[in-house]
């Protein structure tokens, strides 16, 4: 045996003794998914319970911004329905583009998510085009992303970030594994493409275009829109003022905004 061939074979056996890297499996978009959760770990709320938490202050900064560890569960299959274990978490993520276009911002991910320090400088914004996975996937080829930030310790649970800091929302929020888009699930029993992942955020007016310091921030501008959308008939902007998901603009969404308002990268918490 030349010394080559049995540098290969030992490389081989190390292989099979650790596995391969999971990094080379590639998911199969009709076997995995994504649902929306929220609460415990082990006793989750799927689908539309879960959702009713889907909601942010451009600050991250708790209380009825993203809370009851809002987050997605996601499963990983590859195409022989096998679990993709151990897949590192920064190839598992939910991808901003950071801007719009007028900004100059392009890309595959969510165009409407305003998440840059170019023109929201003041407090400073961080750059933000990536929320990863808590921690990697795990035996069942199971991950999660908490939105605030997860607990590597603890997938699926909130340990905020300071750095995950955004305004305004986008129609879709695209999540990737590996590069490769996946199709959501309302639960786990549901199927693939009946789910579409969107984030609601007290900042929804303003900061799309190219003005210092217009997004990233809870306004009289967001604040005045609700107020007056109480009892009104329901226009573009009724979905995305409804925080709690009730079906309507009522008190209760008016009270978040309150508690919110004025909040930006660098209120109340900095970072």
């Amino acid at each position: 045996m030349n010394s080559r061939l049995g540098l290969w074979m030992a490389g081989c056996l190390v292989c099979l003794a650790v596995g391969f890297p999971a990094q080379a499996q590639t998911p199969d978009v009709t076997k995995s998914y994504f649902v929306p959760e929220a609460g415990a770990v082990g006793t989750p709320m799927q689908g539309a319970d879960a959702v009713r938490f889907f909601r942010v202050c451009p600050n991250n900064d708790g209380r009825t911004s993203l809370p009851q560890n809002a987050r997605i569960k996601l499963v990983l299959k590859d195409e022989n329905d096998a679990p993709i274990v151990g897949l590192a978490p920064e190839n598992i993520y939910i991808k901003f583009n950071g801007g719009t276009d007028k900004q100059g911002f392009s890309g595959d991910g969510a165009d409407s998510i305003i998440a840059n320090g170019i023109y929201n400088t003041s407090p400073a914004c961080p750059t933000l085009q990536y929320l990863f996975a808590d921690a990697a996937s795990d035996a069942a080829g199971v991950a999660y992303i908490t939105f605030a930030g997860g607990d590597p310790a603890n997938p699926g649970t909130t340990l905020r970030d300071p750095n995950r800091k955004w305004g305004h929302y986008d129609d879709s929020l695209p999540v990737f594994v590996s590069g490769i888009q996946l199709l959501g699930r309302l639960t786990d029993a549901g199927t693939n493409g009946e789910y579409v992942l969107r984030i609601k955020n007290f900042d929804f007016r303003g900061g799309l275009a190219n003005g210092n310091d217009q997004g990233e921030v809870v306004s009289n501008l967001d604040y005045n829109s609700l107020k007056g959308s109480i009892g009104a008939p329901p226009d573009e902007l009724t979905y995305w003022r409804d925080f709690d998901s009730s079906g309507d603009v009522t008190n209760v969404d008016f009270n978040m905004i309150v508690t919110h308002l004025n909040h930006d990268c660098g209120t109340p918490m900095s970072p």
